[in-house]
């Protein structure tokens, strides 16, 4: 890997080595030309100052080098592997030249608004057990601004909560810090191709919590050629694998097969379309939540939690039912103690019935 001038030039001042920077930001980029002068931009335009950006551009063969370099500013450092080794090559060649206490994750493709690092920063000083914070984020799809599908609770508790049946976090708003990773003995690993950041995060659970900010302080820009759409089968086994070692202590052999039923019908919302799908899909929820926190889960936790597994419950009934197959309604209520804990509208229920009649009829 050669030097690039912009890298060298970031690390010298006027007498010698410039001080660390308490925040790395890190940007991995292949072929990323039509985006990341925006991304570049939405880092420099940071009310938050104590920072450097490191970019991995990893074998682009378009113009990305030419748009980096319009860039004069000293706080960017550029590393240029000489042939394209992938996403988890890029992102671990990053992390080992980053200087920063805290790491800020950046895909080439999103935006952070100007006040994300000052919070995210300021959050961590504060909360000395959380070693990764997220922000909540907007999906920019080709222009059309909407919110993200998951639930909006954010603090530690409910986050180790849905890290169990879905990935809750988008990687371009994560900042987690640097010392909490040398514990884990390792950044990124290769096995987990494509679900690489969300091994990532339950390893992180191992040395301490994880929390996503309220505010909205990220734009995923949405576009057919995003790493995770490329590959969703691949994906999906992934994701799942990284599940079924979480769900081993409560499952035991029956642990993949739980893992990827999550991951199909809970992360991917795929349609359930039989019963027997749907009740052990339910099934599975309930020893999830039963196993959840133990003994030592306070009772307003407790009843929390049991809400948001409840509406991701009657989401999976929902979806099912309107996908064409209103029978299905009536499976809600096997899962008891998740019906319990959520019910939904009654026009909600009628109307997914409705719909449901009418796409039966059709197909």
């Amino acid at each position: 890997m050669q030097e690039n001038p912009l890298e060298a030039a970031s690390l010298r001042g006027d007498n010698g080595f410039m001080p660390l920077p308490r925040v790395t930001v890190l940007m991995t980029t292949y072929n990323g030309a039509a985006f990341i002068g925006a991304s570049i931009e939405s880092v420099l335009a940071q009310s938050f100052a104590d920072f450097e950006l490191l970019i991995v551009d990893d074998g682009s063969t378009d113009d990305t080098a030419g748009v980096i370099a319009r860039y004069s500013d000293p706080r960017l450092r550029l590393l240029q592997p000489a042939a394209n080794g992938g996403i988890v090559a890029a992102r671990n060649l990053g992390f080992a030249a980053a200087r920063g206490a805290y790491v800020a994750a950046l895909d080439h493709d999103d935006l952070a608004d100007p006040g994300r690092l000052a919070e995210q920063v300021a959050y961590l000083d504060q909360h000395p057990g959380v070693v990764l914070v997220g922000t909540e984020i907007r999906i920019d799809d080709n222009g059309r601004i909407k919110p993200p599908d998951h639930p909006r609770e954010g603090d530690p508790v409910a986050m180790r909560w849905q890290l169990l049946t879905d990935n809750p976090l988008t990687w371009s708003s994560v900042m987690f810090r640097a010392e909490a990773v040398h514990r884990l003995g390792g950044f990124m690993r290769t096995d987990y191709q494509l679900a690489d950041d969300f091994d990532f995060y339950h390893r992180m659970l191992g040395v301490g919590e994880i929390a996503r900010l309220d505010g909205v302080l990220t734009t995923y820009r949405y576009h057919a050629s995003n790493t995770s759409h490329a590959e969703p089968a691949a994906l999906n086994r992934a994701a799942a694998q990284v599940l079924a070692e979480a769900y081993r202590p409560w499952l035991g052999e029956g642990a993949e097969g739980a893992a990827m039923l999550v991951v199909r019908h809970l992360s991917d919302r795929q349609p359930v379309r039989d019963g027997v799908t749907l009740r052990r899909l339910g099934e599975v929820l309930e020893t999830l939540l039963g196993g959840f926190g133990g003994a030592d889960l306070a009772g307003v936790d407790r009843e929390r939690i049991a809400g948001i597994a409840g509406r991701a419950w009657w989401r999976s009934v929902r979806a099912a039912v309107r996908s064409g197959h209103p029978w299905l309604i009536w499976g809600w209520g096997g899962a008891s103690r998740l019906a319990g804990a959520y019910r939904p509208g009654w026009r909600d229920v009628v109307e997914s019935v409705a719909i449901g009649c009418v796409r039966s009829v059709r197909r």
